[in-house]
């Protein structure tokens, strides 16, 4: 345990001798670290050494000792001070104890009182040491729970939670008078070096990143850092997309200049409310991807990829595509349907080798969201998700590419027959695209395979085949799903939302409720979800 640092004036150096020899002060955890003759030394020392305690004559040259105790309050330091004088008038010690003075004696100081109020003080000392470090305890906490609060809100938000909006507008992330933008960076996607980031190595840097992305974020109000897997992202506070960009570009330095490695952002466009966050997040994404085909260590905007070349869309002849390959189309037919693909592609990539595999690369990706949405799951596609850029990269001239592009579908489509039949693939979707339309009515098992002209017994095992779960249970999770928002989003009451899911019964909807979320609706929309 640390001693307590102590200071003793008095204009009389026989005092100060016996003050300091009248007590064992080591046995009290004391240590003297200065003597004052007058008041201006005491105030000088008082600043030069910052004591604990302080035992003062009230009355020395210069400044008294109540001058002393006004400016030790006026500085806010916290040292304490007992006071001693040869004088007994009340208005002193009215004076000592108003500025906040712990005691006051009255010479000759008797040792053992003396010793009692020394006692007291360093009780109260290390009371208020302890006090305040539990303080500084507890202010870091609350600063890391509501750092990890506002993180988790805004995962949610991205992924097109509104539910979460109050929240972070409950604790001040959203400023009505400024504009907000979600960008998204990365590290390392596109590395020349294979295997060049063993594990350990590649979580320190994402570390580190954080930290240094974290750092500059949080410097600016309104704005916060979170994470969404393996991206950095921030929404960052603003008046226009410009400001955006620069401290895109401070961070990309920054991260530059600490860590010798490039970090590519994207930022999604400027939104005046928490609603168009799953849009500026995606916008933010898309121009990430972009970034990367032009170079490590980009920063692009969404509006800068429009101001280049403009963002590209999914074609008519994309679609055409994915219709055939669902389908199980001829060969032939596939060939031509992606030779018309490719002359589109041709054209609006006006000889860009960039703006050729943003085409191919849309493409495939589109493929990927599409299967993905019916529950079916490529390796190819997924391994191309993360490495098609790079190998493409490579290819230097476009003949290639699209010789590569063409070779990659016809593998896509080899794997999807193996995978599954198209026609259950269609199927498939067509029942969930229905429920999701059709969720509030009553859809028996009957209703829905009569759709696929299917018995109710051969649908279940089909359906269970295909999603890996039983038709009920599927429909409760979507009705579920829009319960949920309907708590968070609306004021309806609960039978209220009860009917709009699908269930006639709101004791029945309360039940399975709590069984889904752990609580039932009223307890959650109290909660407003925060605990799911």
């Amino acid at each position: 345990m640390r001693k307590i640092t102590m200071i003793v004036a008095d204009d009389e150096p026989v005092i100060v001798n016996g003050l300091k020899l009248i007590i064992d002060w080591d046995s009290l955890g004391v240590e003297i670290i200065g003597e004052a003759m007058d008041g201006q030394e005491l105030l000088r020392l008082l600043r030069e050494k910052e004591p604990d305690l302080i035992v003062s004559d009230i009355c020395m040259p210069g400044l008294s000792g109540i001058d002393v105790l006004r400016e030790i309050r006026k500085s806010d330091s916290p040292s304490k001070v007992i006071f001693i004088s040869a004088y007994k008038e009340f208005a002193y010690a009215q004076d000592a104890l108003k500025y906040g003075a712990l005691n006051y004696l009255v010479k000759p100081v008797d040792t053992a009182a003396l010793e009692q109020v020394v006692q007291d003080a360093v009780a109260v000392i290390r009371n208020d040491s302890m006090e305040e470090r539990n303080r500084g305890k507890l202010e870091y906490l609350e600063r890391n729970v509501r750092v990890r609060t506002t993180e988790e809100l805004l995962d949610r938000l991205t992924d097109g939670d509104e539910g979460a909006i109050p929240e972070l507008e409950r604790i001040g992330q959203f400023w009505a008078d400024r504009q907000h933008a979600v960008c998204v960076a990365e590290w390392g996607r596109v590395s020349p070096e294979e295997g060049r980031w063993q594990e350990r190595e590649r979580k320190l840097i994402d570390f580190a990143v954080a930290n240094i992305m974290g750092e500059i974020v949080r410097g600016i109000p309104g704005s916060a850092f979170f994470r969404k897997k393996d991206a950095f992202c921030c929404l960052l506070a603003v008046d226009e997309l410009d400001q955006a960009v620069q401290l895109a570009n401070n961070i990309r330095d920054s991260v530059k200049s600490y860590l010798k490695i490039d970090l590519a952002i994207g930022i999604g466009r400027l939104m005046p409310n928490g609603r168009d966050a799953v849009a500026s997040y995606r916008q933010a994404q898309a121009a990430l991807e972009r970034a990367y085909f032009i170079g490590q260590g980009q920063v692009l905007s969404h509006n800068s990829l429009q101001e280049q070349s403009g963002e590209y869309q999914a074609t008519a002849h994309q679609a055409k595509l994915l219709q055939a390959m669902l389908t199980a189309s001829p060969d032939a037919e596939l060939s031509s349907t992606v030779s018309e693909l490719l002359d589109t592609l041709r054209l609006t990539s006006a000889g860009s080798k960039h703006a050729a595999l943003t085409g191919f690369y849309s493409t495939l990706m589109l493929l990927r969201q599409e299967l993905n949405g019916m529950g079916v799951t490529l390796e190819l596609l997924e391994e191309y998700a993360h490495s098609f850029l790079q190998r493409m990269s490579g290819i230097a001239t476009l003949p290639e590419m699209e010789s590569c592009f063409h070779e990659s579908l016809e593998e896509i489509q080899r794997q999807l027959k193996t995978k599954l039949g198209s026609r259950e693939i269609i199927q498939i979707k067509q029942v969930k695209d229905y429920i999701e339309s059709h969720y509030a009515e009553n859809i028996t098992l009957d209703k829905i395979s009569g759709l696929l002209y299917m018995n109710s017994s051969y649908f279940s095992t089909f359906f269970k085949k295909h999603t890996g779960e039983n038709y009920k249970q599927y429909l409760t999770d979507v009705r579920m799903k829009h319960a949920r928002r309907l708590l968070l989003q609306s004021e309806l009451m609960i039978y209220e939302v009860a009917e709009q899911v699908g269930y006639s019964n709101a004791r029945l909807f309360s039940e399975i409720f709590r069984k889904h979320f752990g609580m039932i609706p009223h307890e959650y929309r109290q909660t407003k979800g925060k605990l799911v």
